[in-house]
């Protein structure tokens, strides 16, 4: 399956009712699976409704998304995993996101 395959299946608005966010995916090794990426998911305990929005507003103030917001946080996430496996090591989201802003 692909990583748009893979990020596709997310339904990040089931996840933030439920209390959770998908914050970051990483491109690394770990012992306890065989799987090349993992996510990182944190809890939530308020602002669930605009915390893919206020996320983005952390690293870009003015940010105006021009598309769905989950849709966006999935494309970014597969830039991600573009970017890591082309540079076959782990980069930060924040490196990614600046990188699809700029070259989509």
């Amino acid at each position: 399956m692909s990583s748009e395959e893979i990020l596709a299946t997310i339904n990040y608005e089931n996840l933030l009712k439920l209390g959770f966010g998908v914050i970051d995916v990483r491109y690394c090794d770990y012992e306890i699976t065989n799987e090349k990426y993992k996510f990182v998911i944190i809890r939530l305990d308020s602002n669930r409704e605009n915390f893919y929005l206020d996320m983005f507003k952390r690293y870009i103030p003015d940010f105006k998304p021009d598309k769905e917001i989950f849709e966006l946080w999935s494309r970014i996430l597969a830039h991600k995993i573009s970017m890591c496996e082309v540079l076959q090591r782990d980069i930060s989201i924040k490196v990614a996101l600046y990188d699809y802003l700029e070259t989509r």
